[in-house]
């Protein structure tokens, strides 16, 4: 028994400190698995950050982390679960993309969060993105790093995002379809050290518009330029500016030349002024070279007529840009420069002389170009130059005008063929002018008699009766009454089907009564202006009477037009996009 006992004992001990090491085994298993922190903890997840064989799956849970927060605060990055978010891991993941301790496919997921998260702490990131930009390779993650450092403000990107920009090659697939987030970029940042090399960029002559991928290239740097230079009011830039527009190689950025000369303001108005007076002789000059060239057949010779045009070429150019920042210094060199004009350059200053604040001796000299102007003549590019006349004078809003207008229409003589069309140019314009005490005087004209294509007598008005009785009426219901014709615009009906012409009838008279004061009234109603063609005439009423320019209401519609972007609704986008033009002249006048 004792022996049995003897030989029992150690196999039980051996058995029993068998189970406490086993035990033992699984506690420091337990403890392993402790020291790994919460799952749940983001911490956690950046401490794994610093090993290899966890980095990967680290980042991605970190990721999930912020997608969730975001998801919960309704895209609110200042949010209460977002921004303690961002607190614990934006700087150990900028930091570890700047490293450049990631595959690419990993890198890319950081610069995207951090894109996202669009906090400052996460600029290293997206600088060394830019920097390390690769064509045909890393655009996507440099599209990233452009969403990122735009809204950011990040002043520190700026030099790698434009040396970004002057990689990016529009012509390239790849590139192509991320140069809109640099540009926007750029325009974000809009960095005063960029003048120089943009005004380089915008000088780059386009000699051949043959090669359909340099033209790609060129135009995306040059507008681009021609954007930053405008929003920087670089006055270095203003010559090279006008040379786009004077460039006809040229023509796909010279819009955007004339927006940028409109931003500039004053400091634009004195060299085109010389340039209309033919006093700059370089860029008279240069108007001449880049015209004959853009007119040289393919057997290297220029036609006679265009040879004949050459040396006016820098009048048209020159009179569009001072109608387009619509200043009033540049009323009377105007008015001069008709005096020595050809039949064509008359007409286009006459045309832009309109666009500046009004004065009797300038309305005077356009309706001295407009009676000896032939009713037959055409101006590029082919339309009536009558017309064109007509057209911009309906924007004075100025109903004394429709008196003279009837009798020059019912006076003029020749075709009848030429006569119809002038004839109903000056109808529709009177139609939209003419207060309540002249209908009479309008019906006139809307029951003159014509003659058809077919030889047969018609009534000039035939065509337009819906039109014409919606204004007559809406004249007769409302007469002088302001407040009527802003309750019209008001109402959403005056804006849809066979009312619209009330929506516009009533912005127009709107123009006509309602002078300085219709302008604040006139900004609290676009909101409600459904309608494209009344909104633009509502605006144009407010670029009419701000003679002077206004910050203010410039700031309103800028709002406007921001709001309208957001959306990313084509159709709203288009809406205001006419306000783009009178937002740069409100400001520019004010300078």
């Amino acid at each position: 028994m004792v022996r049995t006992a003897r030989r029992i004992y150690p196999t039980l001990r051996s058995l029993l400190l068998g189970a406490v090491f086993a035990s033992g085994v699984t506690v420091a298993t337990s403890a392993v698995v402790g020291c790994g922190g919460d799952e749940n903890d983001p911490l956690t997840h950046v401490k794994k950050l610093s090993e290899p064989a966890t980095r990967v799956p680290a980042v991605s849970r970190l990721v999930q982390f912020f997608e969730d927060a975001m998801t919960k605060d309704n895209k609110d990055r200042n949010g209460p679960n977002v921004k303690p978010l961002l607190d614990k891991i934006v700087e150990p993941m900028s930091q570890i993309c700047a490293n450049g301790d990631l595959d690419e496919k990993t890198q890319s997921k950081v610069v995207k969060f951090l894109s996202d998260a669009r906090d400052a702490r996460g600029a290293p990131c997206l600088i060394k993105t830019l920097k390390d930009y690769k064509p045909d390779s890393t655009e996507e993650d440099v599209r990233a790093a452009a969403r990122g450092v735009g809204p950011m403000k990040a002043k520190e990107a700026a030099g790698p995002l434009f040396e970004a920009f002057s990689k990016l090659r529009h012509s390239k697939p790849k590139a192509s379809l991320i140069t809109r987030d640099v540009h926007d970029a750029l325009l974000e940042l809009a960095e005063p050290s960029w003048e120089g090399d943009c005004v380089k960029k915008i000088e780059v002559p386009i000699a051949d518009r043959k090669d359909i991928n340099v033209l790609k290239d060129q135009f995306y740097w040059q507008i681009t330029c021609a954007e930053i230079l405008g929003q920087l009011k670089s006055a270095k830039a203003v010559q090279p500016l006008i040379k786009i527009v004077l460039s006809p190689t040229k023509a796909d950025a010279q819009a955007t030349a004339i927006y940028a000369l409109i931003k500039i303001g004053k400091p634009s108005i004195e060299p085109t002024v010389k340039l209309l007076q033919g006093a700059d002789a370089d860029l008279v000059k240069y108007a001449k070279e880049e015209f004959l060239l853009a007119n040289k057949g393919e057997d290297g010779k220029v036609p006679e007529a265009a040879t004949k045009q050459a040396d006016t070429a820098h009048v048209a150019p020159s009179a569009l840009i001072l109608g387009s920042i619509g200043r009033e210094e540049a009323v009377q060199p105007m008015i001069d420069a008709i005096a020595k004009a050809d039949d064509t350059g008359k007409v286009v200053i006459a045309r832009e002389l309109l666009k500046l604040p009004a004065s009797e001796t300038s309305l005077k000299a356009v309706q001295g170009v407009y009676e000896k102007t032939s009713i037959t003549m055409t101006i590029p590019p082919g339309v009536g130059a009558r017309d064109q006349l007509l057209e911009t004078m309906g924007y004075l809003f100025d109903a004394n005008l429709v008196p003279w207008m009837v009798k020059n229409a019912l006076d003029a003589k020749g075709e009848d063929a030429d006569l119809e069309p002038m004839r109903a140019a000056t109808l529709l314009t009177a139609m939209k002018l003419m207060k309540a005490d002249q209908i009479p005087e309008v019906d006139k004209l809307f029951n003159s008699k014509i003659n058809g294509p077919d030889g047969k007598p018609s009534t000039l008005g035939k065509g337009y009766e819906k039109e014409y009785k919606t204004a007559t009426d809406l004249l007769k219901e409302c007469g002088d009454k302001l407040d009527c014709y802003y309750g019209k615009l008001a109402d959403p009906n005056s804006h849809v089907g066979d009312k619209q012409f009330v929506g516009m009838k009533s912005a127009y008279m709107v123009g006509v009564l309602g002078g300085d004061a219709a302008r604040p009234k006139l900004v609290e109603l676009l909101p409600k202006i459904n309608n494209a063609a009344a909104k633009f005439i509502s605006v144009q009423v407010i670029d009419r009477r701000s003679a002077k320019g206004d910050a203010t209401i410039a700031g309103q519609l800028q709002k406007m037009v921001d709001e309208a972007e957001a959306t990313k609704d084509s159709n709203k986008i288009a809406a205001v996009n006419p306000f783009k033009t009178v937002i740069y002249r409100l400001n520019a006048r004010g300078q």
